[in-house]
């Protein structure tokens, strides 16, 4: 109790003069009024750009440095693939990695271990994208046919024509 008398006593006794200016009084800054003609006005834009890469796997197109196969290999059925009705748009999201397929097409593999075949526009060659390609982000997050360009590693841009979903079909040696 003592010891908040002494702490009341030393608030309320008056201030001696220190030594020097006190601090600088506070200034009021106004915001100016939309009437103000003389004000400026400034405006901020911030812009995202999302670029996705999508890496290529090895195939039989873009296979110029592979080491010799191994001698004892299983060997498989051939598999071809039949083309099916595909949907005009893909989340960019599910696109894990592609392949060369023909010389102007490519097979995109999803994370749901599809393969859509991506039919490019005329004159678009598939060895142009054997390193893989980007792709810039869309605000739906989705690579549509007649919309979305790809982008090779060489400088290529390529418009997509038509996405066909491809099915394994084992073939049988008769």
């Amino acid at each position: 109790m003592l010891t908040l008398v002494a702490l009341w006593t030393m608030m309320m006794a008056p201030v001696a003069e220190a030594p020097g200016p006190g601090p600088e009084p506070l200034s009021i800054v106004s915001i100016p009024s939309p009437e103000d003609s003389t004000a400026s006005f400034w405006q901020m834009v911030i812009e995202q750009q999302i670029i996705i890469r999508v890496p290529a796997q090895r195939s039989s197109l873009n296979n110029f440095s592979a080491a010799p196969a191994p001698e004892m290999r299983v060997r498989q059925a051939p598999v071809e693939w039949k083309e099916k009705k595909a949907p005009k748009c893909i989340a960019m999201r599910n696109i894990l990695g592609m392949q060369g397929a023909q010389r102007d097409s490519i097979d995109l593999i999803t994370r749901q271990k599809q393969r859509l075949r991506a039919q490019l526009n005329r004159g678009c060659r598939a060895l142009d994208f054997y390193a893989g390609f980007y792709m810039q982000g869309s605000k739906d997050g989705q690579l549509c046919e007649d919309r979305d360009q790809i982008h090779a590693r060489t400088g290529a841009k390529c418009e997509i024509d038509k996405f066909r979903l491809m099915v394994p079909v084992t073939k049988s040696d008769d």
